[in-house]
């Protein structure tokens, strides 16, 4: 008889551990990726911008609009769990008028300016929502919490009130909304909207067998004792020593690499080269960075003869020039 998997109980708790760290590394990788011209200012300038994109809901220019109201009091009766709620809302209708109303903004702004780089963001999400899923964009969230906000009898929301909603909607979805970011391709929008996954949309997880019951736990790529020692090997600021741990993060967690002992410059390569850019979609001083980092991880751990011998004296191609 098929069973659905059931993750041991220590799978979980490491997972949990690391939740938040990974969430709000998707943010910013979301966040790069959602600018179209990343060259126009600096990434925390970058990131600020990002952050008013909600305020446009209460502009002058978007504050009319919102969904349908039946069609959110509906859905809510039903019960419908949020995300799916709000997947349903973004009809083809919707969207084609969403994206032409920021078209008409983006070409009324001033290049460069503020507005006209949040208009650039916002079309370069809609134009690659297959990487990108309409949901990360908080201008879509903060229309559908403000309609909710109506439908429910609730305070309206203002700008002042929107971050706190933004967040409060993230709290109580974060297992749906991880979904969505983890299959972002296979989303499907509108009435038959369905998550990859999610019970709550009819498409289950694969079963597997009795024998398959549970996960295998993967082995740590490298011990935390390594990693703990490498850290406190270096005499770097707080703030190069946080980039550090989501640096090695991405790379240990995210990308999943073998055991040390497997590890060859060819992976290395593939890591940075491409993996790196094509999920992390990076500004030039993020790969700068990854490649320092990465670099003095790989000396470390030279030092202490526990990189492989094919490694040899030189550095991974994509290292070169890293310093």
């Amino acid at each position: 008889m098929a069973k659905k998997k059931v993750r041991k109980a220590g799978m979980v708790k490491r997972q949990q551990a690391k939740k938040h760290t990974k969430e709000e590394q998707r943010r910013k990788f979301a966040s790069r990726r959602m600018i179209s011209n990343p060259q126009a200012a600096t990434q925390k300038r970058l990131e600020e911008l990002l952050s008013t994109l909600p305020f446009l809901a209460f502009s002058e220019r978007f504050e009319d609009l919102k969904f349908d109201i039946q069609t959110v009091k509906d859905y809510i009766e039903a019960k419908t769990p949020e995300p799916l709620l709000l997947m349903k809302l973004l009809t083809e209708e919707f969207l084609e008028g969403f994206r032409a109303r920021f078209d008409e903004f983006e070409r009324e702004t001033t290049p460069q300016s503020p507005d006209n780089l949040l208009a650039k963001a916002t079309i370069h999400q809609l134009d690659n929502s297959n990487d990108i899923p309409h949901l990360s964009n908080p201008m879509i969230v903060a229309v559908y919490l403000k309609t909710r906000a109506e439908v429910l009898g609730e305070e309206a929301l203002t700008r002042e009130t929107i971050h706190d909603a933004l967040n409060d909607y993230e709290v109580r979805n974060s297992e749906l909304i991880e979904l969505i970011s983890e299959s972002p391709s296979e989303l499907i929008y509108g009435p038959e909207a369905k998550i990859p996954g999610s019970a709550a949309s009819g498409i289950e997880e694969e079963a597997t067998t009795d024998s398959e019951s549970e996960e295998v736990i993967r082995v740590p790529p490298i011990s935390e004792e390594v990693l703990a020692s490498f850290r406190e090997s270096l005499n770097w600021s707080e703030e190069d020593l946080s980039r550090l741990d989501e640096d090695l993060e991405v790379f240990l967690d995210d990308f999943q690499p073998p055991v040390y002992q497997e590890w060859t410059p060819d992976l290395i390569d593939e890591f940075i080269n491409k993996w790196f850019v094509r999920e992390a979609n990076p500004l030039e001083e993020d790969l700068a960075s990854m490649r320092k980092n990465m670099l003095y991880f790989l000396r470390y751990l030279r030092e202490k003869s526990l990189l492989p011998s094919c490694f040899g004296d030189t550095r991974p191609a994509s290292l070169e020039g890293a310093t």
